[in-house]
């Protein structure tokens, strides 16, 4: 963590640690799956603990918070003249447009409105099947209302701001951003930002950094661009960036995405305004108790999710706050039970109390899969009992014969089959004959395999469901199985 951060004891910040481990607990009796926790107040650090296999060095996929990043990188184009938020982006992509020319409303859409989320275009553009050239589709694609009148969640948008921040700089993405104030505030050399499929960074989703460098970045936000005062990025654009500028009310579906929309910032409850990527990526500044909180997790397939996290903090950290009062500072085996508690956090794992009479009948038995969308063959549970319960998931697909191992009530870190992703997986039974095995995948991408095997007789039904944005379709089905 940077220097200018202090690790201190939670009284420090005038907050009780209980209340900083029942907010911890409390995500994780709900079973959202995080990966670290991080809460400051002012310059001192009194929560930061990681879920492992996650450990503070670990790069993370933070999804929808590289959108404030591409922000900040407009700011400073801004700042330095090279942009007026007024410019129409199509002024800039001339070789993307249509051969008949642009689209009326496209040809009004203004950098202002793609910062607001207000674009001409009702959803992203290139997730259409068969799209390649991502920039070039926010061109193509008709647009369906007037820029700059409605809220509408356009990712495609933000990543044609990072390729106009690349045009403008003549740098890649991530080096002008690392030039301009990433260097200055110590964001990680080791982050990068994946490309799409024309080799242009993904402005929209693609950063891999730690929590540390979010905090940074939400911790410079907070002081309108300044760090150890030198200002990076000019002050009247941090301020309207944390300011709401459209209203997504009638477009959200929790409460706090609600709250309103800056300049690639999402407001929230309470005067606060946060960083928010898809899954449970948030780094979020609340002024009137100069507190921040800032969250990896994965909390896809769970509706609600990260709605829950944003809970957790205002009930169990946030309303709890008075400065009125002091808390008392801990006793040393308080410290020693706090410090534990942090460093013994582990990702989420499946577990159970049932005994599966089941379990005897299909160890190590291959079932032959029906005709499947999955093109999945066939299929073996092997079930180990030693020290360490674990299980081996065998199965065989038009890649070939592959295995995962499994632990029961706990995970096993393994590198997923094909696609060399970085996984970890446990299992449990969840009734007498049904087997449920979740597939963590905790790399560049980030998301969940569920595999569910019912038996009966000599029969399985296997279900098949992946939550993840990019890859994996092949496991997404269902179908049945019968014993070889």
């Amino acid at each position: 963590m940077s220097d200018l951060f202090k690790h201190v004891a939670p009284s420090e910040c005038n907050i009780d640690y209980h209340n900083l481990m029942n907010f911890a607990k409390r995500l994780e009796n709900q079973d959202i799956p995080m990966h670290s926790l991080t809460i400051m107040r002012g310059d001192k650090i009194c929560m930061e603990t990681y879920y492992a296999p996650y450990e503070k060095d670990t790069l993370h996929r933070m999804f929808s918070m590289t959108k404030t990043l591409v922000s900040l990188g407009i700011g400073k184009l801004y700042g330095e003249g090279k942009l007026s938020l007024d410019d129409h982006i199509v002024d800039y992509f001339k070789d993307k447009l249509p051969k008949e020319g642009a689209y009326e409303y496209t040809s009004m859409l203004t950098i202002r409105d793609m910062l607001t989320m207000r674009t001409c275009h009702d959803k992203t553009t290139y997730k259409g099947e068969g799209v390649t050239d991502w920039v070039g589709s926010f061109f193509t694609t008709k647009p369906v209302h007037a820029p700059g009148t409605q809220f509408s969640y356009d990712t495609s948008s933000t990543h044609v701001l990072g390729a106009l921040i690349e045009r403008l700089s003549g740098m890649n993405l991530l080096e002008y951003l690392r030039k301009s104030f990433l260097d200055e505030i110590g964001f990680s050399k080791e982050a990068f930002i994946i490309d799409d499929p024309y080799g242009v960074p993904m402005g929209g989703s693609g950063l891999c950094a730690r929590p540390s460098d979010m905090l940074k970045v939400i911790y410079l936000i907070s002081k309108d661009g300044a760090w150890n005062g030198k200002q990076l990025i000019p002050a009247d654009y941090i301020r309207k960036a944390h300011t709401k500028q459209s209203d997504p009310y009638g477009k959200s579906g929790t409460i706090e995405e609600m709250q309103g929309y800056g300049y690639k910032i999402w407001m929230t409850r309470n005067g606060g305004y946060a960083l928010y990527g898809m899954a449970g990526q948030l780094a979020l500044y609340v002024p009137d108790k100069d507190i921040y909180m800032v969250t990896t997790a994965d909390t896809q397939g769970r509706q609600g999710g990260v709605q829950c996290i944003y809970d957790a903090f205002w009930e169990e950290i946030y309303n709890k706050l008075d400065d009125s009062t002091t808390v008392q500072p801990e006793t040393q085996e308080d410290k020693k039970q706090y410090v534990e508690y942090l460093e013994s956090r582990k990702i989420f794992a499946l577990s159970t109390d049932i005994t599966s009479s089941y379990e005897n009948i299909i160890n190590g038995i291959t079932y032959r899969c029906d005709d499947n969308e999955c093109n999945m063959k066939d299929i073996c549970v092997e079930i180990v009992d030693e020290d360490s319960r674990y299980g081996i998931l065998t199965y065989t697909n038009n890649t070939g014969k592959h295995s995962i191992k499994f632990g029961f009530g706990y995970n096993i870190e393994s590198v997923f089959p094909v696609y060399n992703f970085r996984c970890v997986a446990s299992g449990a039974w969840k009734a007498d004959n049904n087997l449920l095995i979740k597939i963590q995948i905790i790399d560049s991408a980030v998301g969940n395999l569920y595999v569910s095997l019912s038996y009966r007789d000599k029969y399985a039904s296997v279900f098949l469901k992946k939550l993840e944005e990019t890859y994996f379709n092949e496991f997404d089905g269902v179908f049945g199985a019968c014993r070889i």
